[in-house]
């Protein structure tokens, strides 16, 4: 696939998952703000605050492909978990509205991606080196997981089935190549099983609720044989 058509198709997702998630804005309430989230420690405010500081650290990296000019996603860990805990204690208004403009501006930085940009090489928050396309990708999965980690009704069964998969896949990789997987065998249905560890003991569920297990370590919805361990934490 060119890099042309990665954008696209990387924008296109983006955009169905940030209309996703502000259908779930639409209906907070002051009164759920304080719920806790799948994210131990954080309530929604902290997640949404979370959200809306990363569309603004993954901009810095979209404005570094396009231009050149290199940029840190965010100027330290430590300021990072500040504006959090800060930003966490606002209203719900407030924090949507940031989430909803900050989201805003970074898909508009983001059409620069479909040009020769979206090829361009930055270093992310962790040091990987991925494209300026990989950035959109990198923000949907941000958007994706926290929407799933309010707790607001939206589960990875309702996000793109093929997004689904392909970050299912993405997980029993990355667990692989540690060296830590278990020995089991992940059946998902309608998708091919994968092997952990070089296969075992089946485990039988949706894509959507194995995503949850290696995502969150959520085992809700699984039929296993054994007893599931948790999993490394997603990176």
């Amino acid at each position: 696939m060119s890099t042309a058509h990665r954008a696209a198709d990387n924008l296109a997702l983006l955009d169905a998952e940030d209309a996703r998630l502000g259908a779930t804005l639409d209906r907070l309430t002051e009164q759920d703000a304080d719920h806790d989230t799948l994210c131990a420690g954080w309530s929604r405010r902290h997640v949404l605050t979370h959200l809306a500081r990363n569309a603004e650290a993954l901009g810095n990296l979209v404005n570094w492909a396009v231009d050149g000019r290199e940029r840190e996603a965010y100027a330290s860990e430590q300021a990072r978990r500040d504006d959090i805990e800060v930003g966490s204690q606002r209203s719900l208004e407030h924090i949507v509205a940031d989430v909803r403009t900050t989201a805003q501006r970074f898909r508009a930085q983001a059409e620069g991606l479909r040009g020769p940009a979206g090829a361009a090489v930055v270093r992310s928050r962790t040091g990987n080196d991925v494209t300026g396309a990989q950035v959109v990708a990198m923000r949907t999965l941000e958007v994706v997981f926290h929407h799933v980690d309010l707790l607001a009704g939206y589960t990875f069964e309702d996000a793109d089935p093929d997004w689904v998969a392909r970050t299912l896949r993405r997980g029993v990789r990355t667990w692989e190549a540690s060296g830590s997987a278990p020995a089991l065998t992940l059946q998902p249905r309608g998708l091919d099983q994968m092997a952990l560890g070089g296969g075992g003991p089946a485990v039988i569920g949706s894509p959507g609720a194995m995503l949850l297990w290696l995502a969150r370590g959520n085992s809700d919805g699984l039929d296993a044989e054994v007893d599931l361990p948790p999993p490394p934490a997603w990176a």
